[in-house]
This record gives structure tokens, sequence and C-alpha cells, in this order.
């Protein structure tokens, strides 16, 4: 294959002991590095010279994949990538580009919610059970920091491949999935399938009995059908790709949005086996290479657009 399991999803906040308190207080997530971002990689990001950055990655138990990486820019970001709930929504539920981030918790939901309420987060959706193909899902979604969302799970039926089994004691799984609103399934399967070597997973409509629970938990009132495409490295239950597809709704792109040095998801990191190649394949699958190679101490690093105004981050070692 191409690239490995995602490593990490990077997303801007405005306040990093505010967001701590809530990923490394309340879900328990432990940090694994925190410092200032070397110059280097800002450059390779494409970020102005005025600009620093504070990097914190945490985990859930130092499991290598789905890791949260939580970046305080200074001068402070301003531009949310997706704002579409609440007063200040200036874009859609159902706009083209990255949606929410998604934690594995156990039954009950309640547990769960209740430290989420506990901490002043607020929740879009009510718990809603539901069914795609063979699997079964329990979430429900609320309002992270700087309002990015974020999603809670559990899996009443979810094949062992898609799903690590919490450890003891755990009460919020590392970044589990991840989710993109999607114009075209077919190219993201092209481009993650065929070019990156990963593996699709669930890959159906939405049954009709279930589409009214799955428009209330996406809060899309008006779609005519929904498509899900799972995409995931082969034997990685975590750090997973979603996209959902809705059919009969016009939604504008988030062109530009997915970027470092702006609040909420910035980044899809993956460590690729040959950047080079890996790029190639990509690029003639639909992808754009956006920037570098870079080389950033002994990393080379790359930015390559997918076809949803998704953005990934490429790494090579050595």
């Amino acid at each position: 294959m191409s690239v490995y399991g995602m490593t990490s999803v990077t997303v801007g906040v405005s306040d990093m002991d505010e967001s701590l308190g809530l990923f490394r207080d309340v879900m328990g997530l432990q940090v694994e590095s925190d410092g200032e971002a070397p110059r280097e990689l800002l450059d390779a990001w494409g970020l102005p010279e005025q600009v620093t950055a504070r990097l914190v990655e945490l985990s859930c138990r130092g499991y290598p994949a789905g890791h949260l990486r939580l970046a305080q820019y200074s001068p402070a970001a301003s531009e949310a990538v997706r704002l579409d709930h609440g007063a200040g929504a200036v874009d859609s539920s159902t706009d083209i580009g990255p949606k929410a981030i998604d934690f594995y918790v156990p039954a009950p939901m309640s547990a769960a919610v209740e430290a989420i309420t506990g901490a002043g987060y607020a929740f879009r959706s009510e718990p809603i059970r539901y069914e795609v193909g063979d699997i079964e899902s329990e979430e429900c979604l609320f309002s992270g920091p700087d309002g990015v969302p974020a999603l809670l799970m559990i899996g009443h039926r979810h094949p062992p491949e898609s799903m690590r089994e919490l450890p003891a004691g755990v009460r919020f799984s590392e970044i589990a999935t991840t989710s993109v609103v999607c114009a075209d399934p077919e190219a993201a399967r092209s481009l993650y399938c065929d070019a990156l070597g990963m593996e699709a997973g669930t890959d159906a409509w939405v049954p009709e009995e279930n589409l009214d629970l799955a428009r209330r938990l996406t809060g899309v009132s008006t779609a005519t059908g929904m498509y899900f495409l799972l995409v995931a490295a082969p034997g990685e239950p975590s750090g997973k790709l979603l996209f959902v597809h809705f059919a009969g709704v016009p939604g504008k792109r988030l062109t530009g949005r997915m970027r470092p040095g702006k609040l909420g998801v910035n980044l899809f990191s993956y460590t690729a086996s040959d950047l080079d190649a890996t790029l190639e394949k990509a690029c003639e699958a639909g992808g754009t290479l956006l920037r570098g190679p870079t080389q950033v101490g002994d990393t080379r690093v790359a930015l390559l657009l997918g076809a949803n105004e998704e953005l990934l981050e490429l790494t090579e070692e050595g």
C-alpha cells in the first residue's frame, strides 16, 4: 500500500488551555508532545513568516493512529474551516468539505453525554441509533472548541477490523473516524482506494427506513438520499475517513478552507512508504499537489488536496 493509517488530525483552536480542558481532562486523551512548531514545518504548511504555533498532540493511551494534534496559532486564527451550526453559522451542513471528528465511547451513551455537557459543550442532536448495510451505530453530535463538530459513537454492530476495543476504564477513544461531506464518492474511492491503497468498508446508500434518523443526526432535512463510503488502511480500525454524500442537495464547496492557520480541521496526516510515487499516483487519481515535498528535519512533507476539499499532509521519514 502507499500510505499507512491516519496518524493524526490537526485541529486549529483559539484557546489551547480550554481545548485541553475538554480533550485531556474530560475525555482522558494523553499528551504525547507539547511545544512550538518548527519554523520549517510552518513553511511547509505555507504559513507566513510572522505566524507561530503551539502544537499539542494527544493519543488514547499511546495508540499510534488517530491522534489529535491541536494547533493554536499566533496571530490568532479568525476564520473557521466550517461553521454550520448556531447563530453565527455561515455554512450549511451539506457544504462540501471536512465535517466532524468521531470518537467511540462505551455504552451507555448517557454517560459520555453527561461528561461533555458538564464541561459546557452543547449537543446538536440526541443519541440516534440506525443501520447502514451490516453496521449498526448509535451516534450524537456536539459542538466542540470553536464550534468544531465532534461526534460520539457506540458501535452496537461494527466488525472488529473497523472498531478498536477500548481498554478497560477508557471512556473516549482516539479519533476513530473523520467525516467529509462528499460531492462524488467515486472520486474519493479512486484516490483513497486505487491510489493510496486503502480499503472500502461501508459503501452503501442509507436505507429508506433509516433515512429520517440519518437526516436528524446530520441536521439535513431535504436530502433525497445519503451515501456512506468508509475508507481505512488495511488492518487499522482507527483514523478512518467517512465520505458522506447528500443526494438532491446543492451544497457549496468549502474551497480553500481546510488549511493550517484556521480554526477547525486543518490536516489529515499520513505516512507514505514512498512519497514521490505516492504523490504521482494520487495526482493521477484526481488529487492536487498543493505544496512540497519539503524537507522538515529528517522528514519530507507534502500537502495534497483531495476531490472534496480535504487536505492531506503526507510525510516520509529519512
